[in-house]
């Protein structure tokens, strides 16, 4: 077996992206020392690719393990987050008097709560960092706005909580549903990701920073970081940024 091909093998077996990287790189490696070793013996170049790859050993087993020991599904990071905001504006809420109905209150909260978690699952869908910035025309001084569904929800639990007890209870369950909906999500990108990773398939468009191409019978939004490919290349499915999987020619 080829290197190229043992490594796609193995790296399929990962759901976690950041960790399947490390791990190709790893491999790669691996493979590459234990080539040069055997050339060093005698064997030609052909022969000491096939034997280091054989020394790895079956490449699903190999990505199974790897897959075990790194899996990486529930995040916490996002609701820690959320939980420090919360604490944060519970005091705020609890300290200042609004002249507002408590009703209009509650139902703006609702509201932010209602957007907090769409926009938790937009951020987590697109493989979003904890803190990112949004912008629409980048070239222009604070044209960007940070984001971020944590702040969004937290604001949404203190105007709701018109006590420190309720608001500690609403924190909590908006805390654990973040958790479930964002894991649920990962797990959704995850087996996208496993499923589409070194499939090959035929560019529709002209790709470049953004294009369409066909994989198993349906159209997909693609990109790539090479030179433009024109409609009707044969392309493969390298790696994933975000949600948008970016390919290289065949």
């Amino acid at each position: 077996m080829k290197a190229d091909k043992y490594l796609q093998a193995l790296t399929k077996c990962i759901d976690n992206s950041k960790i399947r990287t490390e791990v190709m790189k790893e491999y790669q490696n691996h493979i590459e020392d234990c080539k040069n070793a055997l050339m060093k013996c005698g064997m030609n170049e052909e022969e000491a690719e096939e034997e280091a790859v054989r020394q790895m050993g079956d490449p699903k087993e190999a990505g199974g393990e790897m897959n075990r020991l790194y899996r990486n599904v529930i995040d916490f990071n996002m609701a820690l987050w959320f939980l420090g905001c919360v604490i944060v504006f519970l005091l705020l809420r609890q300290m200042w008097e609004f002249e507002i109905p408590e009703f209009i209150l509650e139902y703006t909260g609702g509201a932010l709560l209602i957007y907090g978690f769409i926009l938790s699952a937009w951020e987590k869908h697109n493989d979003l960092e904890l803190y990112y910035v949004h912008a629409k025309d980048w070239g222009s001084a604070g044209a960007g706005a940070m984001n971020n569904s944590g702040f969004i929800l937290s604001i949404g639990v203190a105007l709701m909580a018109s006590s420190m007890e309720r608001g500690v209870w609403i924190a909590l369950s908006a805390a654990a549903a973040q958790i479930v909906l964002r894991s649920y999500i990962q797990m959704l990108n995850n087996k996208r990701e496993t499923e589409l990773l070194w499939e090959i398939g035929v560019a529709d468009t002209i790709i470049n920073y953004k294009g369409k191409g066909t994989f198993r019978g349906k159209q997909r939004k693609i990109k790539t970081n090479e030179e433009e490919i024109q409609p009707g290349t044969p392309i493969i499915i390298i790696f994933f940024d975000g949600a948008k999987p970016v390919v290289a020619r065949a």
